[in-house]
């Protein structure tokens, strides 16, 4: 008898060991590049393979994101697997969305569906679980800090001058307290406002940071800067990330600001009008845009370069219209470059305007869903009807 109890804490050691131990080894920058690939099978409209992704990266991590969520959802919804999508709508309200929220364009077919009839059965009690375990408390202290931080960035003072960077200082260090305390609040991976009021906290953190580190004649002038240094908050909030508490973005979009030399760098779209190929485009030396690319990786950002130029595929970009503004100009004499970005404004918005609704504006894909900034490469060499 002793000897079968002894063997059953045995396993049951063993067991509780591999499951601790395969959780330690949870790492979340991975959750975020498998979805990275999701997105692009989103954008070419293969849902059921992105749906796939989701649903296997669910499996492997307990944390889940709620625009990961609602992005596996809209393809359940578009692959007609309405009972997948009754599950995940109920994790979205777990996640904090209300009732309004699935009003959109994006679930109205689930809407129609048998299983929407089962999901508001249980929404009550799901929309009340959710409401009866948010922390109140929790939330009032962050709204409070929020507040005193913009009470200090609305002065008149920018970073830089000690009164203002000392008076940041001073809530830094309450928020590391803060952190101590709580952790990463849940309403980090919710559908919640606190959310960019939190992300803010410590934007403004490391814009004075990074403002002291580019400017050493600002860093070497007071000891409160080696405080700021102190707090190391880049290294905690990496290993959140990993963790699974914050995203690529939160993390990238905080210790970023006000760094000039954007580790991260920026997206904008290039148009090339020698390949006739519309892609994510970092203006960048090839050397620069490789480094800028492998930091992006190392956190689970997507890369931006030629190769995902398919996270486009469902833009207005898929149909841009190289040919009508090659023969446009080339039917114009004597036409400057004014007159040729003219030409081509009065043809891009064509097709614009035509363009249907983009089932991309139905997901969250964050990199590429809003970039205003585009380089057109080949265009100011297109030959008009004077050039034989």
């Amino acid at each position: 008898m002793k000897k079968r109890i002894l063997n059953t804490l045995l396993l049951l050691s063993i067991v509780l060991f591999g499951y601790a131990q395969k959780n330690q080894e949870l790492n979340y920058i991975d959750y975020h590049t498998q979805l990275n690939q999701a997105k692009i099978l989103i954008a070419q409209s293969k849902y059921d393979k992105a749906l796939e992704i989701h649903q296997n990266v669910f499996r492997q991590y307990p944390k889940h994101f709620y625009k990961d969520v609602h992005n596996a959802c809209v393809c359940a919804i578009k692959c007609e697997k309405f009972k997948e999508a009754r599950k995940l709508a109920q994790e979205l309200v777990s996640l904090g969305y209300s009732s309004v929220r699935f009003e959109k364009q994006a679930f109205k077919s689930f809407r129609n569906s048998s299983e929407w009839k089962v999901f508001e059965k249980s929404y009550p009690k799901l929309r009340l679980k959710y409401e009866s375990g948010l922390n109140h408390d929790l939330r009032e202290k962050y709204q409070q800090l929020y507040l005193e931080d913009q009470k200090v960035a609305s002065n008149e003072y920018g970073y830089g001058e000690f009164k203002n960077d000392s008076a940041m200082l001073a809530l830094s260090k309450r928020l590391k307290e803060y952190y101590k305390e709580d952790g990463i609040p849940d309403f980090i991976r919710q559908s919640d406002s606190m959310y960019t009021k939190y992300f803010i906290l410590y934007r403004h953190y490391f814009g004075i940071k990074n403002n002291a580190d580019n400017t050493p004649e600002i860093k070497n002038k007071f000891n409160i800067y080696k405080e700021i240094d102190a707090l190391n908050w880049k290294e905690v909030l990496l290993k959140e990330l990993r963790a699974g508490n914050i995203n690529p973005r939160f993390y990238s979009d905080a210790v970023m600001y006000n760094d000039y030399s954007n580790p991260f760098g920026k997206a904008a779209i290039k148009i090339d009008f020698d390949k006739e190929i519309v892609s994510p485009f970092m203006c960048l030396k090839p050397e620069d845009v490789a480094e800028k690319n492998a930091n992006r990786l190392a956190i689970g950002l997507m890369p931006l370069s030629d190769d995902n130029k398919d996270i486009l595929a469902n833009t207005w970009y898929a149909k841009y219209p190289f040919k009508a503004i090659k023969d446009s100009i080339s039917k114009t004499k004597n036409a400057s470059l004014l007159d040729k970005i003219m030409l081509k404004t009065k043809v891009e918005l064509q097709v614009y305007n035509s363009f249907p609704h983009a089932n991309q504006d139905e997901f969250f894909i964050d990199d590429f869903s809003k970039i205003n900034e585009k380089y057109n490469h080949g265009f100011k060499d297109l030959p008009t009807a004077d050039v034989k």
